[in-house]
């Protein structure tokens, strides 16, 4: 279990702090924040300044030793041995705090070992400087998840709702303007209007276009929730010019905002430029929710907004509205002016075999993102991963046969054919590289199955380490 004291740090074979002969005096840099990599711009004419999203820059950790020997020999040997062992290098290595469940990658850039001969009987002391130009700090386990490709159920089709799907409900009363802009509202001083020519779900979105630098956007109705934790998905897609200032996610009471959260920076967009955002809110006593507001403080600035999903429980749900009527959803009253509701009967038929979902959830339990590394492996053909909760996909253009892998590092975007061959021209263009976002994520594998024998399915398996700054 991680611990408030720094106990011990291993720096390739030597182990500083308890049990060993060097001691760890002080220690700086390793929580705090890194030096912030601001992109401000002052805002003429006005007070303050145009900000957009911050940056860290590498972080750099000060390590204070004491060595500690039995005689002048031995004081001696330690300290060429931690000479050794702090040469310049090439590239990173791993520094590893196991009592704090932490591990960082860098360089020793400094080190001072003083002679001071009054105290070099059996004491000694020194400095570390370790420059880390990857400034996240990770877990030490590196975790791992795996599954194999989609691939179709057997036996025969039917026009019928299967069983095993969840049950869900969508609380928004017109989550994506299909028809109208019914049961929305303005949510400050904005032009909305209905666009068919850009969507996210279904054929059209809702529009937005501000005159000035103001906070506006939509108050969409939804069925009032008095109790519990209102769960919201959101797609929002922004034309970057001007790039929005601010965003806010509200939990509304008519045009009351009882709490909101800040949406920027957005999550990385999909393939068509959408964002997926998300929020949750947990009623206090005496308090409804009867309306979602999303806004963005912009300077002239255009955005869209398509696919409110609402629900309340401990899960949010990917979207759905009733006229999704292949996949179980039907609207509980008018059509696109009520709540959606999903609800699998079964069919009492006897269907050949269940497919394979080829989903597979991460979990960061960090507090930024992490990277992933993919490694697909064959027999597959135009394999493709999409994250579902951010929208991210990356898709390979090329046919991998038994034996055959493909290794992708989202951090570098390095593809590489059986660990070593560079690949990048392999990846189709548009990619929206997946990125573990803090908390569950759910990935999703998918590709043309090659001619074979079915029990050597194609297998993607994730690997990353929680994350945090």
């Amino acid at each position: 279990m991680a611990q408030q004291r720094i106990g011990r740090i291993q720096w390739g074979d030597l182990t500083f702090g308890p049990g060993s002969r060097y001691h760890v005096t002080a220690i700086e840099g390793l929580d705090d924040l890194p030096d912030i990599r601001a992109d401000d711009m002052e805002r003429p004419g006005q007070h303050g300044d145009y900000t957009g999203p911050d940056y860290t820059g590498p972080r750099v950790i000060q390590l204070g030793l004491g060595l500690r020997a039995d005689s002048p020999d031995e004081l001696r040997a330690l300290t060429l041995a931690l000479r050794a062992a702090t040469q310049p290098q090439r590239q990173p290595e791993a520094m590893r705090l196991p009592d704090q469940d932490t591990l960082v990658y860098g360089k020793i850039r400094r080190r001072s070992i003083p002679y001071d001969a009054e105290y070099l009987w059996r004491t000694g002391t020194a400095a570390l400087e370790l420059y880390c130009a990857d400034p996240y700090l990770y877990g030490l386990e590196e975790r791992s998840a795996s599954t194999t490709a989609y691939s179709p159920a057997a036996g025969r089709t039917y026009p019928l709702a299967y069983s095993g799907v969840v049950p869900a409900t969508n609380l928004a009363l017109n989550p994506s303007a299909e028809v109208d802009l019914t049961n929305t509202a303005d949510f400050g001083t904005i032009t909305r209007t209905r666009d068919t020519g850009v969507s996210r779900i279904g054929a059209a979105s809702i529009r937005h276009v501000h005159s000035g630098t103001t906070t506006a956007g939509t108050r969409y109705s939804i069925s009032p929730v008095s109790t519990g934790t209102v769960r919201v998905s959101i797609w929002v897609r922004h034309t970057g010019s001007p790039a929005p200032l601010r965003g806010l996610l509200h939990w509304m009471t008519g045009s009351t905002s009882l709490s909101f959260i800040e949406l920027l920076p957005l999550a990385p967009p999909d393939a068509n430029g959408w964002s997926l955002v998300t929020g949750a809110y947990t009623l206090a006593g005496g308090q409804t929710v009867d309306s979602i507001g999303l806004s963005f403080q912009s300077a002239s600035g255009t955005w869209w907004a398509d696919g409110l999903m609402v629900e309340t429980g401990p899960t949010l749900h990917a979207y759905g509205d009733g006229s999704m009527t292949d996949y179980g959803w039907s609207w509980s009253g008018s059509p696109h002016a009520s709540t959606s509701v999903r609800v699998i009967t079964g069919t009492g038929r006897a269907y050949g075999s269940a497919g394979q979902s080829g989903r597979v959830v991460a979990v960061n339990d960090g507090n930024s993102p992490a990277y992933p590394v993919l490694r697909l492996d064959g027999p597959i053909a135009n394999p493709s991963v999409e994250q579902v909760n951010t929208g991210g996909r990356i898709t390979v253009d090329a046919t991998l046969a038994e034996g055959e892998f493909l290794t992708v590092d989202t951090r570098t975007r390095a593809v590489l054919y059986m660990g070593s061959s560079p690949r990048r021209s392999w990846v189709r263009a548009g990619a929206a590289w997946p990125l573990l976002m803090p908390g569950r994520n759910e990935l999703v594998y998918r590709g043309t199955a090659l001619p074979g024998p079915s029990e050597q399915p194609s297998l993607l398996t994730v690997t990353w380490r929680d994350t945090s700054l």
